[in-house]
């Protein structure tokens, strides 16, 4: 166990109604569904006609864009040529060529892989991830870390890893890829 980490520090007390909320998150739901189930059956309003008008009211605007969009993508394919196909071709396969070779190169890094804080040589601990990170990680798998030296306060990310393949704990500085190939 690293004992060079930060002490145990008192986390920062929740408010009351925070706590009551993250407790009773489910029960609060479904009391909620429960007035929506009542307030539907005793209520007097004509909530069936006024939907129907709605969905005809949005029926109708959709159908007239459909209608136009229909016209814009026919006139652009009347006046597409073939070259104009192939060179889309091309471009298509060129950008997905691109992105693969960046996440290739991504995923081959070792001063991305590494669980060493690149600032100063400390540990890396793994933290929460936020939610950019979660659309980074459909593209590259990446986990975030911050450095276990509190002068430093480095924070970021580091590519690959998975449960129980990420823990700095070991401290031998060796990428995640290095620590699985050993297992």
């Amino acid at each position: 166990m690293n004992t060079s980490g930060p002490p145990n520090r008192r986390q920062p007390s929740e408010s009351r109604w925070r706590r009551f909320l993250r407790d009773y998150r489910f029960e609060i739901i479904w009391a909620a569904v429960v007035a929506l189930g009542l307030f539907l059956i005793l209520e007097r309003f004509s909530i069936r006609q006024t939907l129907r008008a709605w969905i005809a009211t949005l029926m109708e605007t959709s159908r007239g864009s459909i209608g136009r969009l229909a016209d814009v993508v026919l006139r652009f394919l009347a006046a597409t040529t073939l070259s104009d196909v192939i060179g889309f071709v091309l471009i298509a396969g060129a950008l997905a060529a691109i992105v693969l070779r960046v996440r290739w190169r991504l995923l081959r890094s070792p001063q991305l892989a590494l669980l060493k804080c690149p600032v100063c040589g400390s540990d890396l601990h793994r933290v929460h991830r936020r939610g950019l990170d979660h659309l980074i990680n459909a593209f590259v798998p990446v986990r975030r870390y911050r450095c276990s030296n509190r002068e430093c306060g480095w924070r970021g990310l580091r590519v690959g890893g998975g449960h129980g393949a990420s823990h700095a704990s070991t401290g031998t500085g060796r990428s995640v890829r290095d620590r699985n190939a050993t297992r």
